[in-house]
């Protein structure tokens, strides 16, 4: 019965991962420790962070016009997204950031770009947008590499944001799968994210399509 394939894939991609988090050097060499908190201690908040309306859509607007200015020039994307970490909240808006460049917009449930009315708030400068090949995904990664190096708080918020966008993959189409398949490649190889963000896959509607086996197979190819 189907229901029995299922379970039957979703045993087998398990037991694979499990594999996968326990031979992949290149994460454990650069795995990060977080500090801990002292049990008590205060977070300090800024009185003008908590009075701030949380506008996403602004940051979104903000953001988009940056990089279609940018275009195709990735130099000048991480110029811009270096300087205007100094203007834009990065701290409050670290999921948009990154579902702008994974995805070109803000990523609402199911793995479309959010509109405003009939108007799609999409830029094309993102990864989604760029071509397929393994040259200009590794520059894209650049990106997100100094990126994370000058804004480092923004690690943790990227490891969230591949847990989320993960689980939107059917939504993509199947170009997009490939190309965020092997950014996740990359991603793992440089330590930027945990190889248990690949768990997340392990999802009904992922696996009985063979979505899930697909995707991890490219992320593998590539690797």
């Amino acid at each position: 019965p189907p229901s029995n394939l299922n379970n039957i894939k979703k045993t087998l991609l398990k037991k694979f991962l499990v594999q996968v988090n326990r031979f992949l050097p290149s994460y454990c060499m650069s795995q990060k420790i977080e500090k801990p908190v002292l049990q008590g201690q205060r977070i300090k908040t800024r009185k003008r962070d908590e009075k701030e309306k949380y506008d996403p859509t602004g940051f979104r607007d903000s953001i988009i016009q940056g990089l279609d200015k940018a275009g195709t020039d990735l130099e000048a994307i991480s110029k811009f997204l270096d300087t205007a970490g100094s203007k834009l909240d990065y701290r409050r808006y670290g999921e948009a950031l990154f579902d702008i460049l994974i995805a070109g917009g803000l990523l609402v449930p199911g793995g479309s770009i959010a509109q405003d009315g009939d108007k799609l708030c999409k830029t094309k400068a993102c990864v989604f947008e760029a071509p397929a090949d393994m040259a200009s995904m590794r520059n894209y990664e650049q990106v997100f590499i100094k990126l994370m190096r000058r804004y480092k708080y923004l690690e943790k918020m990227f490891e969230d944001e591949m847990k989320k966008i993960l689980v939107f993959v059917k939504g993509f189409n199947e170009q997009e799968r490939i190309k965020l398949a092997r950014m996740t490649a990359l991603w793992i190889s440089n330590g930027s994210v945990p190889p248990t963000v690949l768990q997340v896959l392990i999802n009904e509607h992922l696996v009985k399509d063979n979505i899930a086996l697909d995707f991890l197979i490219e992320v593998f190819v590539t690797w």
